[in-house]
């Protein structure tokens, strides 16, 4: 197989800062590595401007490595509403957390946001889930599940 290994997902942020605190802070990923970009790059993400500055940040946790992209030219486009759940294209990050309210604390904390309407589970039987976003509104699924942490839930295939 050609494919060698997965590299990462990548996230247009307003603030780069601030989104690396909150991934930081909140979910433990450590920042690796940084680059500055300019209209060099404007063929491969298809945009087609001479004034292109992008600032990029790999952040890693448990194999998973992000990419948070802040555009200084041209502006980001879109606003931080969250779209339908169904819409095409990726709808979320996910974290097993072994306690939602101090996660749910740092993420206001942060600069983000509670979609407390999506809570269900019940926190006594140790089963809960909820949806919280980033400061950009993007979602984030927080998981209290019974089992080991590193498995995916559902039945095995």
């Amino acid at each position: 197989m050609a494919i060698q290994h997965f590299s990462h997902l990548g996230i247009c942020v307003t603030d780069v800062d601030r989104s690396i605190a909150f991934y930081r802070e909140i979910f433990g990923f450590v920042e690796v590595s940084k680059t500055a970009v300019g209209p060099e790059v404007g063929p491969l993400i298809e945009l087609d401007c001479a004034e292109l500055h992008l600032r990029s940040h790999f952040l890693e946790r448990d194999g998973l490595r992000i990419e948070l992209m802040q555009f200084d030219a041209p502006l980001p486009l879109g606003s931080r509403e969250r779209g339908p759940f169904n819409k095409l294209g990726l709808t979320h990050l996910a974290f097993r957390v072994s306690v939602i309210e101090p996660v749910i604390a740092g993420v206001i904390e942060h600069g983000g946001t509670v979609i407390e309407a999506t809570r269900v589970g019940r926190a006594d039987m140790g089963v809960e889930l909820i949806y919280v976003l980033d400061p950009d509104g993007n979602r984030i699924e927080l998981i209290l599940l019974p089992g080991d942490p590193t498995q995916a839930p559902g039945e095995p295939v």
